[in-house]
C-alpha cells in the first residue's frame, strides 16, 4: 500500500484492512516521504491489526513512489503480492477474492468505486470499521446520481460466472496501480517498478507491459476485488513518464535494470 501526506485516506483505507474476512497477510506500507502525522496513524493501526504491519519511509525528495514500493517488495516474506494505494477503501473480501482467483501465468486486474468529493468528506473509519461499503449502499447510489460519485455498478459482488461473462465483467482491459496481484517469481523476473520513473503515472503500465513480456495475461476482478477510491486533486502526468513508457514498447525486454536489484540485465 502506498501513501503521501494524506492520513485521513489512510486511516479510511486501513479501518478497511482491519475487517478483511481473510487475514493471513502481511501489510506493507510503502511511504513516499510523509510527515510524522502518518508514521503515527501506522504506528497506532498496529496496535489494532489482525496481522504484521511493516511500514518502510524515505525521504521526500519529490515523487519517488516506485522506489519506496521495490523497498517494501524487499522486505516482503510472501510468494505472492496484491497492490493497493492508501486512498483506496477495500471492500472486506478484497484480499481474499486476489488470493482465491489468483491463477499461474496471470496477473489479476480489479477496478474502483469512485467516491465523489461530497461522499468522500462523509464517511468515516467507524463508518468503514462497521461494514457501511461491504454492501450495496442506497447512500453511495443518491451519491451516483447526484452526479457526485461514479461506478456504483462497480459495489456490487458478481462471483456467478454466467452473469459474469453476460455483464463483460471478465473482461479488463489493464492493471491499475491501485488494484492489482501478482506472484512473487514473476515480479522478480521483471525487476519489479523501474525507478526510472520519477514523477507521476505510467509506472504501473510500464511494470504490466513487462509482465506481458514475461508471457503472463491479464484476468479480471471486476466485481470480485471491490475497492472505494477517496476524492481528491489529481496531479498531472509526468511528460518524461509517457515518454519512457513509448521507448519501452519495441524493447520487448522484460527486466528493468533499475528495480528491485540495481543494475540488472
Amino acid at each position: 500500500m502506498t501513501t503521501y501526506n494524506a492520513p485521513r485516506h489512510l486511516a479510511l483505507a486501513l479501518a478497511g484492512f482491519q475487517i478483511q474476512t481473510e487475514n493471513n497477510f502481511e501489510l506493507h506500507i510503502a511511504d513516499d516521504g510523509s510527515t510524522s502525522e502518518t508514521s503515527d496513524l501506522v504506528e497506532q493501526s498496529m496496535q489494532r491489526m489482525p496481522f504484521p504491519v511493516i511500514y518502510s519511509w524515505q525521504q521526500d525528495l519529490g515523487y519517488r513512489k516506485t522506489k519506496i514500493l521495490n523497498e517494501a517488495i524487499r522486505k516482503a516474506k510472501s510468494d505472492y503480492f496484491i497492490f493497493i494505494d492508501g486512498d483506496c477503501i477495500p471492500h472486506r473480501d478484497f484480499v481474499k477474492n486476489h488470493l482465491k482467483y489468483r491463477q499461474a501465468g496471470y496477473y489479476l486486474a480489479g477496478r474502483r468505486v469512485e467516491l465523489g468529493p461530497h461522499y468522500s468528506a462523509r464517511i468515516t473509519p467507524d463508518q468503514v470499521l462497521k461494514g457501511a461499503l461491504n454492501r450495496p449502499n442506497l447512500g453511495l447510489l443518491l451519491s451516483c446520481l447526484r452526479d457526485d460519485s461514479a461506478y456504483w455498478h462497480r459495489s456490487l459482488p458478481i462471483y456467478n460466472s454466467t452473469l459474469r461473462h453476460l455483464l463483460k465483467m471478465d473482461h479488463v482491459d489493464d492493471l491499475k496501480g491501485c488494484n492489482f496481484s501478482v506472484d512473487r517469481e514473476s515480479l522478480f523476473k521483471v525487476n519489479g517498478f523501474d525507478e526510472d520513473y520519477e514523477g507521476y503515472a505510467r509506472e504501473d503500465t510500464d511494470l504490466e507491459v513487462r509482465l506481458q513480456y514475461l508471457g503472463l495475461k491479464i484476468k479480471s476482478l471486476k466485481g470480485l476485488a471491490i475497492q472505494y477510491h477517496v476524492w481528491h486533486d489529481r496531479l498531472p502526468e509526468s511528460e518524461g513518464n509517457k515518454l519512457k513508457l513509448r521507448e519501452l514498447g519495441g524493447s520487448r525486454v522484460a527486466a528493468c535494470r533499475n528495480g528491485i536489484v540495481k543494475g540488472a540485465n
